[in-house]
C-alpha cells in the first residue's frame, strides 16, 4: 500500500526536538503496528488518554483530525487537543501528525509515532521484538521545562509498550488454548470411534 501524505512547507529549526522510545520484546513490529496504527484509536493503548475520536475528515486519511481527551481525577478539567494526521506510511509503520488547538501550552508541535524492529531482529530470528519511538518537535511549552516534556512522552510511550505486550500476549495464550481444546476434541473424537459398536 502506498504511503499517502499531505503537502508540507519546508521543515523550520526546531527550539525542542527529541525522541524517546520502548521495548515491546513481546510483539513482532507487525503485531504492534496492527493495534497502534490506527490514528483514531489512541486511547486504547495510552494510559493518559480517555478519549479519540473523529473530528473532521475521512477516517485514517492524511487531513483527518482526531480530538484526544486526557484522563483526569476530577479536580480539574482534563487536558484536550485536536490533532491533525499529516502522513501515514503502513509499509515504513509509522504516521506524523500536528498538534492543532489545545489547552496544554503547545503552540506548535509536531509528532512521528514509528514502531521498528527490536535491533535484535534478524531474517533468522524475525520475531525478536519492536520497539516504539515517538519523535517531536515543538516550540517550547508554556510553563513546561523540556525534561518534563520527555518525560511525559515516555512514561505515555512505556504504558503503551505495557499495554501492547500484555494484548499480545493475551492473544497468543487464547490462539494456544483454542488450539488445544480442537486438538482435544479431535483426540476424543478419534477414541469414540475406535470404541463404537457400528464400528
Amino acid at each position: 500500500m502506498a504511503a499517502t501524505t499531505t503537502t508540507e512547507s519546508a521543515a523550520p529549526k526546531w527550539a525542542w526536538e527529541g525522541k524517546v522510545a520502548s521495548a515491546v520484546p513481546a510483539a513482532t513490529a507487525d503485531e504492534a503496528w496492527a493495534l497502534l496504527s490506527d490514528f483514531l484509536a489512541f486511547h486504547r493503548w495510552h494510559p493518559r488518554v480517555a478519549a479519540c475520536r473523529l473530528a473532521s475528515g475521512a477516517p485514517c486519511a492524511p487531513g483527518c483530525v482526531r480530538y484526544c481527551e486526557g484522563t483526569t481525577d476530577g479536580a480539574a478539567p482534563p487536558d484536550w487537543a485536536h490533532e491533525t494526521l499529516l502522513e501515514h506510511d503502513p509499509d515504513r509503520r509509522f504516521f506524523r501528525y500536528e498538534m492543532n488547538d489545545n489547552n496544554m501550552g503547545f503552540a506548535r508541535f509536531f509528532a512521528t509515532f514509528r514502531v521498528v524492529p527490536s535491533s535484535s531482529a534478524s531474517a533468522s530470528a524475525p520475531g525478536a521484538g519492536c520497539e516504539l519511538r515517538w519523535e517531536f518537535e515543538c516550540d517550547p511549552v508554556r510553563g513546561t521545562p523540556r525534561h518534563a516534556l520527555v518525560a511525559r512522552l515516555q512514561a505515555g510511550l512505556d504504558g503503551m509498550a505495557a499495554r501492547v505486550s500484555d494484548h499480545v500476549l493475551a492473544a497468543r495464550a487464547a490462539g494456544a488454548s483454542a488450539s488445544a481444546a480442537a486438538a482435544g476434541l479431535e483426540a476424543a473424537d478419534e477414541l469414540k470411534l475406535g470404541n463404537s459398536i457400528a464400528v
